[in-house]
């Protein structure tokens, strides 16, 4: 196919957008603004766990409307899609006028069987489903608190702008999870060492990382890893962070595809490490010894692991 567009076990649960940072030493709390982090050489230092649904399996307004858009050639490559969305996204979280946008899509093409995969952008559903989220993770602080990084009235507007989208759009669901300054540990579980594709810099583009499967092998990968999580791993932490992207992926059809982009988090590592970095094989290296019993060799590789993310997130305070 070709694009267009502390626990052993090797997993870490990572804030995401709208969640309170609690890995030890943390105080930070990541917000709506984090959909947009700071741009390192004109990209934003994030990754993407996308969900490329076929064609088909949209409602038939929407199904029509995809097809237009492929048919009418207006797919662009991921990178810049994508680089659109943050900048704009970035103006908007600075106070900027920000205009409508048409609605864009990353599309795969299955060369082979002809199918099209579509995984809309739906930039609006993601960022107020951000600031709805970030709200309630905020619950515990004081009011005034919780007022100084979202106020009353902004929430009330997002509220009823979701509300309004779902009415408009019921089946609409968000195909693509976003993570800055790093790649949350049990992402990998989905992949296998061999659906890793590293593309060097090349033609004024910047190096990319990405693995893609079939959404079946996803499905039975995280499976298995929650099997073995649930029995062995007292952190539940991380065992509900495991249960939630199970749920996530069941959410849509079967015969859809599941990618993990480095985008802009491979502007700021190294290529090199980038060639050294196998995370995908070591998490599932890391699952079978604990599903073995060898928590010595678990442990190590987990450790590997937690110092690769640790250092490439390091490099946020320094952005």
């Amino acid at each position: 196919m070709t694009s267009v567009g502390q626990a052993p076990g090797g997993f870490a649960t990572g804030a995401t957008p709208g969640q309170r940072d609690t890995r030890p030493g943390s105080q930070r709390i990541t917000g709506p603004s984090d959909l947009y982090s700071p741009l390192v050489n004109g990209h934003a230092a994030a990754a993407y766990l996308r969900v490329f649904q076929p064609l088909a399996a949209y409602s038939p307004g929407e199904r029509s409307g995809w097809a237009a858009y492929v048919e009418a050639g207006q797919t662009l490559p991921a990178s810049v899609l994508v680089g659109q969305e943050e900048r704009r996204g970035l103006a908007r979280a600075l106070g900027l006028a920000v205009g409508a946008d048409p609605e864009h899509a990353l599309v795969i093409r299955d060369s082979e069987g002809g199918t099209v995969f579509v995984c809309p952008l739906r930039s609006e559903l993601r960022r107020l489903q951000s600031m709805v989220a970030f709200s309630t993770s905020l619950d515990s602080l004081p009011h005034e608190v919780r007022e100084a990084f979202l106020s009353p009235d902004d929430l009330a507007r997002a509220e009823q702008e979701l509300e309004r989208l779902h009415g408009e759009a019921p089946e609409a669901r968000n195909q693509m999870l976003q993570a800055v300054w790093h790649v949350p540990l049990h992402w990998f579980a989905l992949f296998s060492a061999e659906e890793r594709q590293l593309r060097p810099a090349q033609g004024g583009q910047p190096a990319s990382l990405t693995y893609q499967t079939t959404m079946s092998s996803a499905r039975m990968r995280v499976s298995r890893a929650l099997g073995i999580l649930r029995d062995l791993m007292q952190d539940a932490d991380v065992v509900a962070a495991v249960e939630e992207l199970r749920e996530w992926l069941y959410a849509f059809d079967p015969d859809s595809l599941v990618q993990l982009d480095y985008a802009g988090l491979a502007s700021v590592i190294a290529y090199p490490d980038l060639v050294a970095d196998l995370s995908a094989g070591e998490i599932r290296e890391a699952l079978e010894a604990l599903e073995e019993g060898d928590l010595e060799r678990s442990s190590e590789l987990y450790r590997l692991l937690t110092e690769r993310w640790a250092t490439v997130r390091g490099r946020e305070a320094s952005n």
